[in-house]
Formats: C-alpha cells, structure tokens, sequence
C-alpha cells in the first residue's frame, strides 16, 4: 500500500488515527506544525514540518500522494486552533485537488460537521468523505485507506 500523508495538529484525535493506522502497517507522512512533538520510532514513520498556511508548500508537500488524512481538533474552545482551521481548511482541500491527490479524508468534531461538509460538497473533482471523532473513528479511517467503501459523503453506520 502506498503511503498516506496524515496532516494535523498533534493531539489525541491525531494520535489516535496514527497509532490505528501504523499498528495496521500503514506507511504514514505526518506533516504537521510541530514535528519535534512527535517522538515515535517506527519505520513506517516519517514527520516532516508543514506550514498549512502556506498553500503553495502544502501543495508542493502532497503531489506524491494519492490519499490524504485531514484531522482536526475536536476542542471547539480552542479557539487558536478554530480560527486556524477556518482560514486553512478550504486552501488545504485546494491544494490537494491540484496537487492530484485522489482521495482527502477528513476526521472531525460532530459539531463541525457541517462546516466541514458544506465545503466538501461544492467538489466535484476529488473523492472525500468526512469522518466524526465519535465512536470507533479511527479505525473507521484505516478501514476505508485500505479499502474505500463511501465516497463524498459523510461516515455513517
């Protein structure tokens, strides 16, 4: 299996979506904001900075991959990481679209999903399929990385 590119800011949603998928033998990118916080050694494993700010970097980061993972925090308080995701998002989702990334999964709070969603809808050229935090998510994402099952439409049991 070709390798993911898994970009996010490192807390529990992220860890939760990296352990499932690197338990499974994933190969996994982890382009994140902090790389020095993710001290994990595993050969399946490779950190790199990502500045998702930058839309000319992020594209330039995932034109090697077929499927990227877009987590989000789910602690809507925060409001540093909110407003972050609300100027990012679109731009994130842009990038990977021209970069000819096939496939964005995006594992979110259920009280984002709307928000999330209504911007995933308007793309008619990229499959995607928005993931809630709620119940067993993270293998919900393995699951659907090794073999996808819904396209451009929320998880749903």
């Amino acid at each position: 299996m070709k390798e993911i590119a898994l970009i996010g800011s490192i807390d529990r949603i992220f860890g939760d979506v990296l352990g499932q998928l690197l338990k499974h033998e994933i190969s996994v990118n982890a382009m994140v904001d902090q790389p020095e916080k993710l001290m994990l050694d595993n050969t399946l494993l490779t950190v790199s900075h990502l500045d998702v700010t930058d839309s000319k970097a992020v594209k330039e980061a995932l034109e090697a991959y077929d499927t990227v993972v877009l987590v989000y925090n789910d602690d809507l308080r925060n409001t540093t990481t909110n407003d972050l995701t609300l100027k990012t998002f679109s731009h994130t989702v842009t990038a990977a679209r021209e970069a000819g990334v096939k496939r964005v999964i995006v594992v979110g709070s259920e009280n984002s999903e709307a928000f999330f969603v209504t911007d995933l809808r308007r793309i008619d050229d990229i499959d995607w399929l928005f993931i809630s935090n709620v119940g067993p998510y993270a293998k919900r994402v393995r699951k659907e990385i090794e073999k996808p099952q819904r396209h451009n439409t929320v998880y749903e049991d």
